[in-house]
């Protein structure tokens, strides 16, 4: 029998329908309410090293094809992306995998994706053939840490309120790769070193973040060194134990507001209680059948229909770093689809770690908004074409829907798509089939921008 604990109530069998449909309803009350190669030397250059980085930070890449059968995932950050692949071989759905990446992220790449980050993400179901956007838009928290102003946390809210109503694997099993990697430590990415190189100075004056991003023997961690963050698994502990409703509504969230009040700053447990995600039908443009789903206002959905209707590009440069913003992709063999965009506001947010959680605060700058995945998916029929999102700068929304009319209007892979960009406006996760991934999975393709330092893996090619 399987089963499908989640935060719907633990050891409750999968089969048990009504009851678990109870206990779903009632956790949406309480939370609710409480994306191929060119010619010539160039181009060359460009996928090997496109931000002209030292040896040992160049990024890694990939255009991936797959076959009868198609699923996959594709992240700003290596590890995470093979938490989400471990998700889809275990049966999960993409919401599962997203879910897992997201959590994951928040150990490997905290400086843009902390659980303290807003963002947003969008899933299509391809069983119930609908799209709904999940949105946490950056609110400031009602009082700053000494003149430090931070975001409320609701992603984790958000995230928990897409798991019950689209995931389809047990709640632990979304959690509990993240926290075995905080708890049993994980070798420092590219992606979280390149970030520690670039702002690791500007933690300096919060004694706490200082010692989170620290070695033992001395001086910020670098690419390689095994980091532990236990604060963090113990976090996440709670997480995969009472569920996600205990970050926002029972003793996490008490435990969270007092810590804050302890150092300087004021998050009182009804703010968390009552600052509640935007879930429900996403805006979106028609096109061909499908629909292509973004974020809604006060997120950047707006700029990624721009890059998906050609409209002028921002002027912007390749990205050496994410700039406090990350993004993430998975797709099922189902034809099912998730799409994450996270921001931290700036490299590491308001830079204050809340002591004793491992969960470093966003900042709300106009940043902090500038997110929007971007999903196709048709609302007739369930078919799939392409899941997105974009890091790395406040333009990877533009960049991110550019890069979907490239691979779907303009029949492009999107491995072909991200160099033709070269990296300008950010770096894209994204998962393209333009064919559908009912009708033609042949056509899928799945890949990641060289200027990153992500990864992108094809889980079934069958």
């Amino acid at each position: 029998m399987r089963r499908n604990t989640g935060v719907t109530g633990y050891g409750q069998a999968r089969n048990a329908r009504p009851r678990r449909q109870l206990h779903s309803f009632a956790l949406i009350a309480a939370i609710l309410v409480s994306s191929c190669s060119g010619d010539g030397s160039a181009d060359r250059e460009y996928r090997t090293n496109p931000a002209y980085l030292a040896p040992n930070q160049a990024g890694l890449s990939a255009l991936l094809r797959g076959g009868t059968r198609f699923a996959a995932v594709s992240a700003d950050e290596s590890r995470a992306a093979e938490v989400g692949r471990e998700i889809l071989l275990g049966g999960g759905n993409a919401v599962d995998a997203a879910v897992a990446m997201y959590f994951a992220m928040a150990v490997t790449l905290p400086s843009a994706a902390s659980l303290g980050a807003s963002g947003a993400c969008i899933v299509h179901n391809a069983r119930t053939r609908a799209g709904e956007v999940f949105a946490f838009a950056p609110t400031p928290a009602p009082g700053p840490v000494h003149g430090t102003s931070f975001t409320v946390p609701v992603g984790v809210r958000a995230v928990t309120l897409m798991h019950v109503r689209h995931g389809q694997a047990r709640w632990e099993q979304a959690v509990a790769p993240a926290e075995r990697l905080a708890r049993l430590g994980v070798p420092v990415s590219r992606a979280l070193a390149r970030d520690l190189q670039a702002g690791g100075a500007t933690l300096a004056a919060d004694p706490e973040a200082v010692r989170y991003f620290s070695r033992r023997s001395g001086g910020l961690l670098a690419e390689g060194d095994n980091w532990a963050p236990l604060d963090l698994a113990a976090t996440l502990g709670v997480i995969r134990q009472r569920g996600g409703a205990d970050f926002f509504s029972g003793t996490f969230a008490r435990f969270l507001s007092d810590q804050v009040s302890r150092i300087g700053g004021n998050l009182p447990i009804e703010t968390l209680r009552s600052s509640v995600p935007i879930s429900g039908a996403p805006p979106a443009q028609d096109y061909r059948g499908y629909k292509v789903y973004v974020a809604p206002a006060p997120l950047a959905g707006a700029r990624a229909l721009a890059g998906w209707n050609g409209e002028p590009a921002p002027s912007t440069a390749v990205p050496t770093n994410s700039g406090g913003i990350a993004g993430l992709a998975a797709v099922d063999t189902g034809g099912g689809a998730a799409a994450c965009a996270f921001s931290m506001g700036q490299l590491f947010g308001a830079r204050i770690m809340v002591p004793g959680t491992g969960i470093l605060l966003g900042a709300p700058t106009p940043d902090a908004a500038a997110v929007s995945p971007v999903v196709v998916g048709n609302p007739q029929n369930g078919e799939f074409k392409f899941a997105g999102a974009g890091g790395g700068s406040p333009a990877a929304a533009y960049a991110t829907g550019a890069v979907a009319r490239l691979a779907l209007q303009n029949d492009q892979p999107v491995g072909a798509a991200l160099v033709s960009r070269r990296g300008q406006g950010g770096w894209v996760n994204a998962m393209a089939c333009p064919e559908g991934i009912r009708s033609g999975a042949v056509s899928c393709n799945s890949g990641i921008d060289p200027a990153g330092s992500g990864l992108a893996l094809i889980v079934d090619s069958r």
